[in-house]
């Protein structure tokens, strides 16, 4: 330790771990292999669901400067508009799922609260999705938009790998490594 009560670098440097083997060690116990596939799963989820929530807010800013006729002009009043601002509630079930999402992948978690995870996503940008707020914002974006097509596509084949743990997916999920899918279609 230096005289000022400041640890010296060579000291700070043997005590410093690398962000992965912190994140190991601290956050959960160990997995189980197939809990560990299904971290890896959220994971992948959460890194191909932040360019699709990226793309939503830049479309609903852009739709918000049409309507308004005024533009958000900086990152910090962006930040303030998607969160009071009744124009961007429709955004806000894709932020809590994301932030769920990177929770639960950094802590225990059950096989229950995967399947939930993707029934959430699946109600948002999958084959359940309903006449919600954001179902219909997403669907108008998701159609005018090719960034937005394209991160929906990466989140769908994601979403796929996580799949749900019940005896209807595990049929599904036969159907798909013979190459059909429940309509029959190849």
């Amino acid at each position: 330790m230096q005289a000022s009560g400041v640890p010296s670098s060579a000291i700070l440097r043997s005590m410093t771990l690398d962000k992965k083997s912190f994140f190991e060690r601290t956050m959960h116990t160990p997995d189980s292999p197939e809990r560990a596939i299904q971290r890896a799963a959220l994971r992948d989820i959460s890194v191909a669901l932040i360019p699709l929530h990226r793309h939503l807010i830049d479309e609903a800013r852009s739709d918000y400067a049409f309507a308004y006729e005024r533009e958000i002009t900086s990152p910090v009043h962006l930040l303030q508009m998607l969160k009071d601002d009744p124009f961007f509630d429709w955004l806000k079930p894709l932020t809590a799922v994301i932030v769920d999402i990177d929770e639960m992948a950094r802590t225990d978690f059950q096989t229950s609260d995967t399947d939930a995870i993707y029934d959430r996503l699946d109600a948002l940008v999958g084959s359940s999705a309903g006449e919600t707020d954001f179902a219909t914002h997403y669907r108008e974006i998701l159609q005018r938009d090719v960034n937005v097509a394209m991160a929906h596509a990466a989140v769908r084949q994601t979403l796929l790998r996580l799949g749900r743990s019940g005896a209807a997916d595990q049929s599904q999920k036969k159907d798909q490594n013979h190459g059909t899918d429940k309509s029959g279609d190849q």
